[in-house]
């Protein structure tokens, strides 16, 4: 089989340049589900930490100061706060966004920085097996993981809590669907020469 006919298989083929957009690859990002968690948890430590430093720099109790004040907070150590969490958010944002993994007919590249750009290659032809990870909360809120064996540079890669990991496990499975078999058979063929 063919490199234009698994692309077929994937759904990442030329069928008709007229009628069809042809993709050439498939860009796969985080869940956006861990994202929001981050982003919750963001607002949750700002919420506390203000609330902490008004108790600690301006009363002890809070009860008190937030009814009988109408100066509830130092307004420009709330500034200062907002324009901290606001840039905080921005860099989580920006490093979800610059984070993401390609697959394309010939390889699995994971790009990530968004100051120092980073790139990481796995040729299709190297990979040796392709497993999914997908726990209770993964089905749930559909994110998983894809791990998948380089054989030439012996190390296992992951495509890292992705969403609906199963669609692009079955686009790689088909991109890769006798990388095992025809790995056994050059392993059996080193085995018996071993043997002579």
């Amino acid at each position: 089989m063919n490199v234009e006919e698994k692309t077929k298989m994937a759904g990442l083929s030329k069928i008709d340049p007229k009628h069809q957009i042809v993709v050439t690859h498939v860009t796969i990002r985080q869940s956006i589900f861990f994202l929001i968690l981050r982003l919750i948890i963001l607002e949750i430590l700002a919420g506390v930490l203000v609330i902490v430093l008004h108790t600690i720099l301006f009363s002890t109790d809070i009860v008190e100061t937030i009814f009988g004040n109408a100066q509830v907070f130092n307004t420009p150590l709330f500034i200062l706060l907002i324009l901290i969490k606001t840039i905080v958010m921005i860099v989580v944002v920006m490093m979800w966004l610059e984070e993401y993994y390609e697959i394309t007919p010939r390889e699995i590249i994971h790009k990530n920085g968004f100051i120092f750009r980073f790139e990481e290659q796995n040729k299709l032809i190297h990979i040796g097996s392709v497993t999914l990870e997908q726990g209770l909360f993964g089905r749930i809120f559909n994110y998983g993981t894809i791990k998948f064996y380089n054989w030439t540079q012996d190390k296992t890669s992951y495509l890292y809590l992705i969403h609906n990991p199963l669609k692009y496990y079955h686009i790689l499975q088909s991109l890769l669907p006798e990388a095992d078999e025809d790995k056994r058979v050059v392993r059996e063929h080193l085995i018996e020469e071993e043997q002579i």
